[in-house]
């Protein structure tokens, strides 16, 4: 070997050496990515779900400090009533068994603030398959969670206001319904009418479907399990303003309404609900309800 075949073969670093420097440049990414995830709180757990480390994204969403948690047990993130009922232990039993855990739910900071969470956990084994801790990721969601709410109620208040129940009578109560009637709007019709008839002790409950275009099998069907249930608190059901195209399409689709009384106007259905409690109008100055002779 000539002089400089040896001093290139000195200084040329070994696979071995270079395999060791990419696996160090790797780790080192690694770090600086889970530092630098400000969003996620990343904690590393022992086998008994102790705190052994965690990145400052858990500090930014968590608000201890790592020497303030460092080697606490993680249930302290759950609230009370979970703790209570076994929470923490459970998701740890399930990683455990399943390799993972994933759950959404209330959360504590350090303040006693709650906020909403995604949360995985992670079982960490050796490559023999021995159990060396947990990896927990958390995500603060409570933005998207109070905008979820905040559609849901908005649109249960659509709802509410295309679906009214009106007392227009003691003892009478009325729900004009207009427009498209689906599946969720027949069935926030039939709990707001349930629940007006127990608040106003109510005999009578009009059904004025005068503004519904047309009517399906499904809706046909909610409407009689609607009348049904109010027959079962007691009170009778009249469905009016059912128009000859309405009364052809439910007798085509063969829909069973039952025992339910019809009226071609939401006239004709009070006078029908006024007969059922012994009522009539009078002319005069009178209150505009005397008993029935």
């Amino acid at each position: 070997m000539t002089k400089s075949t040896e001093a290139n073969t000195l200084e040329r670093p070994s696979a071995a050496n270079q395999a060791g420097a990419v696996l160090q440049t790797t780790a080192e990414h690694f770090r600086m990515l889970v530092d630098n995830m400000k969003d996620y709180a990343i904690i590393i757990l022992d086998t008994s779900g102790r705190v052994a480390s965690w990145n400052p994204g858990s500090e930014t969403i968590l608000g201890y400090r790592s020497s303030e948690i460092i080697g606490q047990h993680f249930s302290r993130f759950f609230p009370s009533e979970e703790v209570q009922r076994g929470k923490p232990e459970m998701e740890l039993k399930v990683a455990t068994a399943e390799g993972r855990s994933e759950d959404e739910g209330w959360r504590m900071k350090k303040d006693g603030s709650r906020f909403w969470s995604n949360q995985v956990i992670t079982a960490l084994r050796d490559q023999g398959g021995t159990l060396c801790g947990f990896g927990k990721v958390m995500r603060d969601l409570t933005e998207r969670k109070r905008a979820e709410e905040k559609a849901t109620l908005q649109a249960r208040e659509i709802i509410e206001i295309s679906t009214p129940v009106i007392q227009i009578w003691d003892g009478i109560l009325m729900a004009p319904l207009v427009g498209t009637l689906d599946s969720e709007r027949t069935q926030q019709l039939m709990e707001r009418l349930l629940e007006r008839i127990v608040e106003t002790d109510s005999a009578v409950a009009l059904l004025d479907v005068t503004g519904v275009p047309t009517i399906d099998t499904r809706t046909a069907q909610h409407l009689a399990e609607t009348t049904t249930a109010v027959r079962l608190l007691g009170a009778q059901a009249v469905l009016t303003g059912v128009r000859p195209a309405i009364a052809q399409t439910l007798a085509h689709l063969g829909v069973d309404l039952g025992n339910i009384t019809t009226r071609s106007t939401l006239a004709a259905g009070l006078r029908v609900a006024l007969n059922l409690l012994n009522l009539q109008m009078v002319s005069g100055n009178g209150s505009g309800r005397k008993d029935a002779q």
